[in-house]
């Protein structure tokens, strides 16, 4: 027992380590810098930052590395890191899309594709969607590969929320070179741009509305869904759980709004995503 408890104080030690010298190598760089930086620099590091996430660990020594609370710039500097290199990384595959003869074959060749086939099966049952309905995506971003996949693979029309006007004017681009966008739509906006007659217009015929793990804040987004998400409709966040992935996320603590009934479905290889679907209570 006492060598298993030095063991994970070790391993403990040897990831902080390693953690501390990533941070050392990204708190200075800027969002411009992540974003468009030409160099090869911002990849190495991305990837090291993934390849150090994503590690098979016990739980024990993750939440030894949590509740290390000097450690919260650390985590905070790595996701902000993580989020832009991901959105760095959608823009780059979209651009090539666009220029591409066979814009499919790129599509399928983005490094987390597989990771997005697994996922949206995870939603598509558990929200009991049928070819036809449609689904809200909040935070769709530059390339909506989450909506590409629920009609691509399922009859599923989706229509995006982006906030960022490049990335939704970018992805409206991607979804025409696809030839997807008389069934997908995206509008530039945020949670605050629904209200309750897009739910209840027959038109659309919305059953689902999903949230992008790096959507936030969370609470604020939740509580305004509260308000204007019929009983009928069912909403799901993503977040991260396992191992490191949940110290760059903290959605895993949320406290949701009284009015919600939560259920969590957890990941399955090769995806990382815990999906939590919530009911407004009746």
């Amino acid at each position: 027992m006492v060598s298993a408890v030095n063991e994970s104080l070790e391993l403990s030690e040897s990831l902080l380590g390693e953690m501390l010298e990533l941070y050392r190598d990204i708190r200075g760089l800027s969002d411009e810098e992540i974003l468009y930086c030409s160099s090869d620099r911002t990849e190495k590091l991305f990837r090291k930052l993934d390849s150090l996430i994503t590690l098979d660990l016990k739980s024990d020594v993750a939440c030894t590395l949590l509740n290390k609370r000097e450690l919260e710039p650390v985590f905070t500097h790595m996701n902000r890191f993580r989020n832009l290199y991901t959105v760095r990384l959608e823009t780059e595959y979209a651009k090539e899309i666009l220029a591409s003869q066979s814009p499919w074959n790129v599509l399928e060749e983005f490094p987390f594709y597989r990771n997005y086939l697994r996922l949206v099966r995870t939603e598509y049952e558990g929200f009991g969607l049928k070819a036809g309905n449609r689904v809200f995506f909040l935070g769709s971003g530059p390339l909506p590969l989450t909506l590409i996949v629920f009609l691509k693979h399922y009859r599923v029309k989706g229509t995006g929320i982006e906030q960022d006007p490049a990335r939704a004017r970018l992805s409206i681009k991607v979804l025409d070179k696809l030839g997807l966008s008389d069934d997908i739509t995206v509008i530039n906006g945020n949670h605050l741009s629904l209200n309750s007659i897009d739910f209840i217009n027959p038109d659309t015929g919305t059953r689902a509305l999903m949230i992008a793990a790096q959507a936030e804040p969370k609470k604020e987004i939740l509580d305004h869904l509260l308000k204007v998400v019929p009983l009928e409709c069912r909403i799901s966040y993503r977040i991260y759980e396992k191992g490191l992935m949940k110290l760059l996320n903290m959605g895993f603590l949320l406290d949701l709004p009284e009015g919600f009934e939560k259920q969590k479905i957890q990941p399955e290889p090769p995806t990382y995503n815990t999906v939590v679907f919530l009911e407004k209570k009746r």
